[in-house]
């Protein structure tokens, strides 16, 4: 004697819990393969919940079993390779043609010969007139034949379909349960919710689930036979005179309309009878005959047992019986009144603000922002920007110390503009120190300057200048003259009196290097490139993931059997070509429009935007996988865009921040990239010179793609 085949599905005691509610209580049921499982039941009973932890969405609180002989708690990514789920709104992307949508799931399931299986269930379900539509432009039910079509794309053993014709006209309906029992005859296992009778009775087998308990299961024929109902046809009344008539009459627990006939059942049929038959003695015009109990009482019945009473979601009529026929006529309409709810009423505004109310404490990520955008906004402004910047990195290369140039070089300290940090060997240092952004400022004394002053000669001391940002600099600049004449009046006294001239005894002079003509333009237009990246890049990626979830696409691609680092790294590469694009156009304005130079190379400027993109993108991701709809990924969005504007040495001079400020700003990747592009455009630094701006990009890139695969939901738990 062979062996029975292991079945598609079967699971034990499954309990699902959201919050306090216990959703589904105890689920057991049993699949075979090549059988259609029909799941009934009423809305929010519990059939997508089940269906969802059947093919690994949602992780069971307790219960075991298996999905195509693989464990549901631990082998379900494998389970969603051989399941075709189908969900129970449109979850395919409607700005893609059918056939960009079938491709798109043969890639993700790896499917063989991908162009081959797209072209069989095209023809298989006869999409090939309409292949070429886009999926948004479909009617329901070619929607329901796509989504039918990507389901069987890879073959798949079982079939979980969560009321796949919903809203469907009957034809549609027909010709799709036609493809049901042409799949379950080559041998593939489905499970499908419904609510419709008609289909219930082209299954295989039936369970009726309520309020999360499995309340019968069996053949429709073992489920019409075990609830034992008796029902009768009445004529001769309109339906909803006889439904009040018969409404609380003994044995009488349901009466639903059925066109001119009124359907009566219970449980009783002998009590049932006779309350009939007394009806008909008073009523001459009802009719009253036997007919088989269909599957539409059974459930209504079974409802009406879960809740304690009949059900009330189905078309009953009247409400006692005592009322009589007459009371059924139409009542006159009152005279019309006038329109009501014109003004203006205080009651109706009062629930509207109530309403936004509850709305903004339910979201508790929209009322943080406006609550600490407002305060992050005084920050900034009130005690981080500063036009006038102060202590800025200076360099000496000093020819001799001398009691003339350790003077001026006190009353430059003195000053506030100055803060010198290190003492240069040579001249090459001063300018690699300059061109890595190191110090703002190199001055240099040469070897004979005190002897050349005292002789009358006026020396010169050169002061070079980074003028990529002239609003850091320009004060600091402007500041010698002044200086000049206060050493010049402390310390020339005495024989040295006679350097008091109306010219002064010795000249700073000034190299802006870089931007020798103070040019904004040479500041703000690479500065450009860091700030419409950080923009557009986090603030696109950053509406993906979401996107996907408002769509209910994001159903589909957790269904799939893809990996977290797939979805996130997948999702990524487009926009990296977009952001070189907006690289180029920019640049090209650059060049063409504002003249602003590009010294360094092409390539070192790509390399770094590339690596500034993915930084971009990634943090976007991140905001994607954290957020729950797309207005807060965008309120994320602009919480981060905003410091990267004010802080990061794009619209305010970096070195006259404060140093919370500057140490805030250094974790942000476009503080780096501002530095790192106007370093190679306007410097013609190398990539190797500007490695102390390259690794905190990179670095930050790595942690937000591992925050975002972090966050990145596998399932809808």
């Amino acid at each position: 004697m062979s062996a029975l085949p292991a079945p598609a599905i079967a699971v034990r005691g499954l309990n699902k819990y959201f919050g306090g509610r216990h959703v589904v209580k105890d689920l057991s049921l049993t699949v075979a393969p090549g059988e259609i499982f029909g799941f009934l039941g009423p809305n929010g009973s519990g059939k997508t919940t089940s269906i969802r932890m059947l093919c690994g969405l949602l992780t069971p609180d307790s219960g075991t079993g298996t999905c195509l002989g693989l464990d549901i708690r631990s082998q379900s990514i494998i389970i969603r390779s051989h399941v075709g789920y189908m969900t129970q709104r449109f979850s395919f992307w409607e700005d893609l043609t059918i056939r960009e949508n079938l491709a798109f799931t043969a890639r993700i399931y790896r499917v063989p010969e991908r162009r081959a299986a797209v072209e069989r269930v095209l023809a298989d379900l006869n999409l090939h007139g309409r292949a070429d539509q886009l999926a948004g432009n479909l009617s329901g039910g070619w929607k329901q034949r796509l989504a039918l079509a990507a389901c069987m794309l890879h073959d798949p053993r079982l079939l979980l379909l969560d009321e796949p014709t919903a809203g469907v006209d009957p034809k549609a309906r027909r010709d799709f349960w036609d493809n049901i029992h042409h799949l379950a005859a080559k041998g593939m296992s489905v499970l499908v919710s419904t609510h419709y009778m008609d289909e219930a009775e082209r299954c295989h087998k039936l369970a009726y689930i309520a309020d999360g308990v499995l309340l019968a299961q069996g053949t429709a024929a073992e489920m019409i036979e075990r609830e034992n109902l008796a029902t009768f046809a009445v004529s001769g009344a309109e339906p909803a005179v006889a439904g009040r008539i018969l409404d609380g009459q003994p044995g009488v627990e349901q009466t639903v309309a059925f066109g001119a006939t009124l359907h009566v059942t219970g449980r009783n049929k002998e009590t049932l009878a006779v309350t009939l038959a007394e009806v008909a003695q008073e009523h001459d015009a009802l009719q009253i005959r036997p007919i088989p109990t269909g599957l539409e009482e059974v459930f209504i019945h079974l409802m009406g047992r879960k809740d304690g009473a009949a059900a009330d979601n189905e078309p009953t009529c009247g409400q006692s019986g005592e009322q009589s026929a007459e009371q059924s006529l139409p009542i006159a309409s009152p005279p019309a009144q006038p329109a009501a709810g014109i003004a203006f009423s205080l009651i109706r505004w009062w629930g509207i603000v109530l309403k936004e109310f509850l709305q903004l404490r339910r979201d508790r990520m929209t009322f943080g922002m406006t609550i600490g955008l407002p305060i992050v906004q005084v920050m900034l402004f009130g005690f981080a920007i500063n036009m006038d910047p102060k202590h800025m990195d200076t360099a000496v290369l000093a020819g001799e110390h001398s009691e003339f140039t350790r003077s001026f070089l006190s009353a430059m300290d003195n000053s506030g503009y100055f803060s010198f940090v290190e003492e240069l060997p040579s001249e090459e240092a001063g300018r690699q120190a300059l061109e890595q952004g190191r110090v703002q400022f190199v001055l240099t004394i040469p070897p004979d300057f005190s002897r050349r002053l005292v002789r009358g000669e006026r020396p010169s001391l050169l002061l070079e200048a980074d003028a990529t940002d002239p609003a850091a600099s320009s004060r600091a600049v402007s500041s010698m003259l002044m200086l000049i004449r206060s050493v010049s009046t402390r310390d020339f006294q005495g024989p040295l009196l006679s350097l008091r001239a109306s010219q002064p005894a010795f000249d700073v002079r000034v190299h802006n290097l870089y931007n020798p003509e103070w040019s904004s333009q040479y500041n703000i237009i690479p500065g450009l490139i860091g700030t419409v990246l950080n923009m557009t890049m986090v603030m696109m990626t950053g509406l993906a993931m979401t996107r996907e979830r408002e769509r209910g696409t994001m159903e589909n691609l957790l269904a799939a059997p893809v990996r977290p680092l797939e979805v996130i790294s997948g999702k990524i590469v487009p926009y990296v070509f977009i952001g070189l694009t907006q690289v180029t156009l920019i640049l090209l304005a650059a060049r063409f429009l504002f003249h602003v130079p590009c010294l360094g190379s092409l390539a070192a400027v790509y390399v770094s935007a590339l690596l500034f993109i993915t930084a971009c993108l990634a943090m976007g991701i991140t905001f994607s996988s954290l957020a729950r709809n797309q207005m807060q990924a965008m309120q994320l969005t602009f919480f981060y865009f905003l410091p990267g504007v004010l802080i990061s040495g794009f619209m305010f001079p970096f070195s006259g921040m404060p140093p919370w400020a500057q140490h805030i700003g250094n974790v942000l990747p476009v503080t780096h990239f501002l530095r790192l592009i106007r370093s190679i455009m306007l410097k013609g630094a190398d990539l190797w010179q500007m490695w102390v701006h390259i690794w905190p990009i990179a670095l930050f890139t790595v942690v937000a793609i591992g925050v975002a695969v972090k966050c990145y939901k596998k399932t809808l738990d």
